[in-house]
């Protein structure tokens, strides 16, 4: 089933969700190939990340790996656990016993599934490397390799040799950059990437829901059976470790971004939720989203552009 109510799709369509969003895994993955006059406008405005997501470049093969070993991949599971929090508090309000909370699939669907079928390959104006990846993601050859990661990430013995911030950064660069490409579908239009980091209001629009750019993707339904589906490795690990109880982060709490007037609670999301209209949460979201408009523009003005589409390693 690949509909998703309304009201989620509206909260998840609301400006401060998609720019969240973007300025979060911008700053993530862009942190180490950023003067340090871009770095401090990151800084001054919050967005410094703690633990960025791939290294700086190699200095002969211009290569950027995996920080495998740093603790990003432990934000990337807990900014996006905190966000499926917050939509199971709208679906919870909903009462729908349809959609009684988020479900990840239990399988990542095969090439023959009719429910979730693959959408076909197509061309990205001024983009042919995100396009490439696209039809790359699409093949058969990258469906092997999705149902290889699983085999793995869903094994108690091998989880039981990976710390969990290994996991959610094998899992961010591999399975989860690849099922975002593959389950990306043709769009009339495509906000511009790269240099423009443009934000115009013209994509905030709830059609425009795509897989494949951070300031969209959660917009789409896909993105919560991909999104359930990767939290759920979270409890397997911890199965596997034979632990129980909150998960043993190792930082308190992980990055997901400056830090809101509760920690261990998305900092957006959660205000998107409650905020109603003359509500404090309402104002608090007002004044989020102020700030984060201001965050753009002055990365615009120094020149930070945003980093290529979920890019797939293959080393994960």
């Amino acid at each position: 089933m690949n509909s998703f109510p309304k009201p989620v799709i509206d909260s998840m369509a609301d400006r401060a969700m998609r720019l969240h969003h973007m300025l979060w895994h911008t700053a993530r993955d862009n942190w180490m190939v950023l003067t340090p006059e871009q770095q401090e406008v990151f800084h001054h405005h919050g967005w410094e990340p703690p633990r960025p997501s791939l290294t700086a470049p190699d200095p002969v093969t211009g290569k950027r790996d995996i920080e495998f070993n740093n603790g990003s991949g432990e934000d990337f599971l807990f900014m996006h656990r905190q966000m499926i929090a917050a939509v199971n508090e709208i679906l919870a309000e909903l009462g729908d016993p349809q959609y009684p909370r988020v479900e990840g699939w239990p399988t990542v669907p095969s090439p023959e599934d009719t429910a979730y079928p693959v959408p076909p390959p197509f061309d990205i104006p001024g983009d042919t490397g995100t396009a490439e990846a696209i039809r790359s993601a699409k093949t058969q050859e990258k469906f092997n390799q999705i149902r290889a990661w699983e085999a793995e990430f869903t094994d108690p013995a091998k989880l039981r040799q990976m710390t969990l911030g290994r996991l959610g950064a094998r899992i961010e660069f591999g399975i989860h950059n690849t099922m975002h490409l593959r389950w990306s579908a043709q769009m009339p239009e495509y906000r511009p990437g790269g240099d423009e980091f443009s934000i115009d209001p013209r994509w905030d629009d709830a059609s425009y829901n795509w897989l494949a750019d951070t300031y969209s993707a959660h917009v789409n339904p896909i993105f919560w059976k991909l999104h359930g589906w990767v939290d759920a490795r979270i409890d397997d690990w911890m199965a596997a470790k034979e632990l129980t109880g909150p998960v043993p982060w190792s930082f308190d709490p992980p990055w997901s971004g400056p830090v809101g007037h509760d920690p261990h609670r998305h900092p957006v999301a959660g205000l998107v939720v409650q905020a109603h209209p003359g509500n404090g949460e309402a104002a608090a979201l007002q004044s989020i989203l102020g700030g984060m408009e201001t965050t753009v523009e002055h990365l615009k003005r120094a020149g930070v552009g945003e980093p290529a589409r979920f890019p797939v390693s293959d080393d994960a």
